[in-house]
């Protein structure tokens, strides 16, 4: 049975590096994997004003998290933090009250950046918020750093060490159950230690 992952893309930038990466991603996905990006682009900044009548856009975003078997929730770092937008979208599916979509869901962290942490800050910061909502996530958050020779002409990865280290995160997150994942803290300051300390994987290409 085919596994389908949602990616979430945290930039609304036409040039987003984090999007790049997850295009490359897809194009080395196993055949039983459908990857498909959750886009966020169209919400409203969330106000208690909506609860009573959820807009269409927000219900559209909210099943397709629920209808995915995992996801992935990627950003940028933006001024020491993930982006405003991932922080809105992650608002949004947390309403109503008691209907948080990432509850029980198992999810991702990935960050990329022009930085050589490849956004790791970001990444631990962004795990405390989606621990809050229930989500069950996965230990291991990837972190790349993107510089002129990450990607190919084609739009894949010119590293086979990159693409071996984003198919093995896919292969932790296809393998991942609700059940069995084991719970894992995230702390806001986790991005103060080493790589090790905060479960990251920094990977430079």
């Amino acid at each position: 049975m085919a596994v389908k992952i949602g990616y979430i893309v945290g930039s609304l930038s036409s040039t987003s590096i984090n999007r790049a990466v997850f295009e490359a991603v897809k194009k080395n996905a196993p055949q039983n994997v459908e990857i498909v990006e959750i886009p966020i682009s169209e919400l409203p900044h969330y106000a208690p004003d909506y609860d009573a009548d959820f807009p269409q856009v927000a219900r559209d975003f909210k099943a397709a998290i629920e209808e995915s078997d995992a996801v992935i929730v990627a950003t940028p770092q933006y001024n020491d933090s993930f982006s405003g937008v991932v922080k809105n979208a992650i608002d949004w599916a947390s309403r109503p009250w008691g209907q948080h979509s990432f509850n029980a869901k198992p999810t991702a962290i990935a960050t990329a950046s022009i930085a050589p942490h490849g956004g790791a800050k970001a990444g631990a910061l962004l795990g405390a918020v989606l621990e809050f909502g229930q989500a069950k996530l996965v230990e291991s958050q990837l972190n790349v750093f993107v510089g002129e020779e990450t990607f190919a002409a084609d739009g894949n990865f010119a590293s086979a060490e990159l693409q071996e280290e984003l198919a093995h995160s896919l292969r932790l997150l296809q393998e991942t159950q609700p059940s069995n994942l084991p719970h894992f803290s995230y702390t806001q300051t986790a991005w103060q230690h080493s790589c090790e300390c905060c479960h990251a994987v920094c990977v430079r290409a």
